[in-house]
């Protein structure tokens, strides 16, 4: 279950230009299968605000199913064309153009009638085209992603926080239609399948422990623990769920030593639930059967998952996810340095826009161990100041008198003056300031023994 690349025609923000997203057996190339990981793969997207990488996600969460964001950020641009190529379901998602009566459609070609040259994606669309909305044909033994049986597609935004819901005992959990969790913002109903599914969860481990005979189907323990630890890892402190069953049967959470509604944890643990709790319950919810649905093949898109998170825990979340979800493909835009230093397996695909607002894409940088977020601000980020941007501007004019000094065309007293200026304003500036002003009284000792 995989996206494996994207092509553009007069898609906006883009150029027309095509993106692939390597396998993890790429970044891994020559690892013994005993050394490589199990974890899931992670695509991490990044570039300036207006780069388009939001609108990528739902790009992607139209190819599965849900084109209702995309529609809204598109808007009505009849030459825009997108093709998605999806492995799972043996097809190429197409964006079309408007239709007659200014609905805008998409289209599913079979992998056969498809090429990996992406000028043939496009001249395949007025030929070969199969009409039917995204993941869900209307045409007999379609092939369309979110009607597989074995997998699923989910998207999130980072700024989601999860409530607290009624529950009741054991009660079956109401998943909905599958591409209404393909949209970034929550459905009302997500607070209540959170809490139902933990509900269940919990119980149902409990009730394991109880039997405990070798035969014991440990399905729910599994889940929970491995969630619980996942959580804990994050967060640096003992994480739990917890059902009481009086006055009333309702969902808590034991953080620490400290039992509380989820409503009342803090807002970035209440981000962690709203997605990655969220994950585990519809994949519990769809798969009710399967021994362990956290092994399930998942498409994950990711919208700045960093929000409401302090930096300590932007450096666990994404390394916790991938072991979660071993079998996971996740797509993550940010602008975290954080975020993105964290992973060690993976890949990272740089969006830029030239002075025309046309975007492309770096080829894509492996994930590697040992890179720091300092690493990740210049060479990734491209942000090479260090400093406030008031700071910076004095940096820079003492840079300028420095060389007009060397020139002869300014007074060493200027310098020292502006060098006091830039001091004062903390230790470490004081120390840089020492060491240029050294330098600078070699420079001018050499220069004046040689001549």
């Amino acid at each position: 279950m995989r996206i494996q690349a994207v092509a553009f025609r007069g898609f906006p923000p883009f150029a027309d230009v095509e993106i692939e997203f390597p396998t993890p057996e790429v970044v891994h190339a020559g690892v013994g299968s005993a050394e490589t990981p199990n974890l899931g793969s992670v695509h991490l997207i990044t570039g300036q605000n207006g780069t388009g990488k939001t609108r990528l996600l739902s790009l992607f969460a139209a190819a599965c199913g849900n084109p209702k964001e995309l529609q809204d950020r598109i808007g009505p641009d009849a030459g825009a064309y997108a093709f998605v190529r999806l492995s799972a379901s043996g097809a190429e998602a197409v964006w079309g153009p408007i239709d007659a009566d200014g609905v805008r459609s998409g289209y599913l070609l079979p992998v056969k009638d498809s090429a990996k040259d992406s000028n043939k994606w496009f001249e395949l669309v007025a030929s070969k085209k199969q009409q039917m909305a995204f993941g869900h044909s209307a045409v007999p033994n379609a092939l369309a992603w979110p009607a597989a049986n074995d997998s699923i597609a989910l998207a999130f935004r980072g700024t989601t926080r999860a409530g607290d819901a009624k529950i009741a005992a054991m009660s079956p959990l109401q998943i909905g239609q599958l591409q209404d969790h393909l949209a970034f913002d929550r459905p009302q109903s997500e607070d209540a399948l959170i809490c139902q599914s933990m509900a269940n969860l919990k119980v149902g481990a409990a009730m394991e422990q109880l039997r405990r005979g070798p035969e014991t189907n440990a399905r729910a323990t599994d889940i929970t623990r491995r969630l619980e630890s996942a959580i804990t890892t994050v967060t640096g402190r003992r994480f739990a769920f917890d059902v009481s069953p009086s006055p009333e049967v309702h969902l808590k959470v034991f953080w620490g030593d400290v039992k509380m509604r989820i409503a009342e944890l803090p807002d970035g643990l209440r981000s962690i639930i709203g997605w990655l709790v969220s994950c585990i319950a519809k994949l519990d919810a769809k798969f009710p059967e399967h021994p362990n649905p956290l092994d399930v093949p998942l498409l994950l898109l990711l919208d700045e998952p960093e929000s409401h998170l302090h930096p300590a825990w932007q450096r666990q979340l994404v390394p916790a996810a991938q072991i979660l979800f071993p079998n996971s493909q996740i797509f993550i835009a940010t602008h975290s340095p954080f975020v993105i230093s964290s992973v060690n397996f993976g890949w990272i695909h740089v969006l830029r826009a030239n002075d025309k607002g046309l975007v492309t894409a770096d080829k894509p940088i492996p994930c590697s161990a040992g890179d720091t977020y300092l690493d990740v601000v210049s060479d990734i980020l491209g942000i090479q100041e260090w400093y406030d941007p008031e700071t910076e501007n004095l940096l820079a004019e003492f840079r300028s008198i420095r060389k007009n000094v060397l020139d002869g065309a300014d007074t060493i007293d200027n310098l020292r003056g502006k060098a006091e200026v830039i001091a004062a304003r903390s230790a470490s500036l004081s120390n840089m300031m020492a060491r240029e002003l050294r330098q600078l009284d070699r420079l001018m000792a050499t220069g004046v023994a040689e001549s």
